[in-house]
């Protein structure tokens, strides 16, 4: 009875962590060529919590690394950029896709095709992980993901 009082005391004392309420939809992986040393991911994050929720890191098997990005045009010159963090709005979502904020993977070990699935780890700055399953499509099934790329073949 003793001991149960102690833990009881104890797990009072601990900091309580919250966790946000986030969640994953359509998240994708464009095919690349089997030489491909770096794939995009796209998805969108939603946040139906009271507070704004940020990205620091996302990790996957099989590549060298895996880095948050933002792609832009400056000077007509499309750039990608590292960023350190990604926020998801309090009751709110961010999309990432071709042409915005994205995940590189980068340094394929093992090339991917159309039907496999790439777990990606996403890591909040609360200490949440989340595990998403992001599905490999050929660029021909994408074209109405990728407003970019309509009209455009193979």
């Amino acid at each position: 009875m003793n001991s149960l009082k102690h833990l009881l005391a104890l797990s009072l004392a601990l900091p309580t962590i919250s966790l946000a309420d986030v969640s994953v939809k359509e998240a994708w992986i464009p095919e690349a060529p089997p030489t491909a040393q770096a794939m995009g991911a796209f998805m969108t994050i939603e946040n139906s919590d009271a507070q704004a929720v940020k990205v620091i890191k996302a990790s996957a098997p099989n590549f060298d690394r895996v880095e948050l990005h933002e792609s832009i045009e400056e000077n007509g010159m499309h750039k990608m950029i590292a960023q350190p963090f990604l926020t998801i709005p309090a009751k709110g979502s961010l999309e990432l896709k071709p042409g915005g904020y994205h995940i590189m993977l980068i340094g394929v070990q093992q090339p991917s095709k159309a039907g496999d699935v790439i777990p990606i780890e996403l890591t909040l700055d609360n200490g949440q992980k989340i595990m998403v399953n992001t599905s490999v499509y050929k660029r021909k099934d994408m074209m109405h993901k990728m407003p970019m790329m309509k009209g455009k073949s193979e």
